[in-house]
């Protein structure tokens, strides 16, 4: 293997391949990048055996091969060389590293032991912008917890002609609804999710998407993701979105989490409790009694849920002081998006 790279493009690749990376495992494979040198480009494989990561670098090369290095130590090399350019030959199970005055030898392993990677099979293509914002929409209402596995990812699929981006923890549900057609339902998992939003922010245009039977595929410019699908069935979640309130409330978004701020300035923990009074063309914030209708909330979930809207004003739909509370863009024709949250006793 012998091959010259341009050194700020495979820096910037193998800190986004470095997403990919297991940083604490018991197999060491998982904590080293996969380099192939092939008809013009290097290709660097990163995998968590759940991520399985592919990015492409156009390259001189003279000698086509491959080989597996430490992923730390060949990003800090990179990173710190002066050259313009980086070269790269295998010899003698070493990999040398030069740049301008700088030269390094790497301990290389058997590419033959790097996990084998799922063959990338997409179909259909999904606006990047629309990919990531629907991330950062819903990922935050995704279950933390291990008991509800298939809480633990973003559900995707394609409902009356709009796209369904789904998350929840049983807590609370967060629904992003853009109108873009797909055929394919999806369960992706959050730590999949992280690495798929930092792929995504250098990302113009569309990505093209598909799945088989064990993995989703992503496939940007010069970058495959493969991501292992989640297992179960994801619950009903049309079914718990209430239709009838007794009162619905308009609120500018940007008051509504400021006042949520100062409260959180005296609470002695970030999930606090915060009582909502609704009355004639006010609403009453408290950490702890009026009349009217009184609900009881996470001030912690309700900040979340704010921060994922783009809209400035939203509606604030209520059936009773039980009942989940539904907050909703005012103007879905731009910013589709709704969340639910269940009310916390006081």
């Amino acid at each position: 293997m012998r091959a010259y790279v341009d050194r700020e493009k495979f820096e910037d690749v193998l800190g986004k391949a470095k997403q990919a990376v297991e940083r604490r495992s018991a197999i060491s494979m998982l904590s080293r990048f996969k380099l192939t040198a092939d008809e013009g480009k290097v290709y660097v494989y990163a995998t968590d055996l759940e991520n399985f990561l592919v990015f492409e670098v156009p390259a001189r090369v003279e000698v086509k091969g491959e080989t597996s290095v430490d992923a730390d130590k060949i990003r800090s090399v990179v990173k710190n060389l002066s050259s313009a350019e980086v070269y790269m030959e295998l010899v003698e199970g070493k990999l040398i590293v030069k740049g301008g005055r700088s030269q390094f030898r790497l301990v290389c392993a058997d590419p033959f032991e790097f996990p084998e990677f799922p063959q990338a099979v997409v179909k259909d293509q999904i606006p990047s912008s629309i990919l990531s914002r629907a991330i950062s929409k819903v990922e935050y209402a995704v279950s933390k917890e291990d008991a509800r596995y298939a809480l633990q990812g973003m559900y995707v699929r394609n409902h009356d002609g709009r796209l369904h981006f789904v998350g929840s923890d049983g807590y609370r549900l967060a629904l992003f609804m853009p109108e873009q057609s797909f055929e394919d339902e999806l369960l992706l998992s959050r730590k999949s999710l992280k690495v798929l939003e930092k792929l995504l922010k250098d990302t113009i245009g569309a990505v093209s998407v598909g799945k088989d039977e064990n993995f989703v595929h992503v496939k940007g410019e010069n970058w495959t993701l493969s991501v292992r699908l989640l297992e179960g069935e994801y619950p009903d979640y049309l079914a718990v979105i209430p239709s009838d309130f007794q009162a619905v409330a308009v609120v500018d978004r940007e008051d509504l989490e400021k006042s949520l701020k100062r409260l959180s300035a005296i609470a002695s923990a970030s999930a606090f409790p915060v009582k909502f009074s609704f009355t004639k063309d006010l609403l009453l914030l408290e950490i702890s009694e009026p009349e009217f209708i009184e609900i009881g909330f996470n001030g912690k979930y309700l900040l979340e849920a704010l921060e994922s809207f783009d809209a400035n004003r939203i509606y604030i739909k209520v059936f009773d002081a039980e009942s989940p509370v539904l907050f909703e863009s005012e103007d879905l024709g731009k910013d589709p998006h709704l969340c639910l949250i269940m009310p916390m006793r006081l």
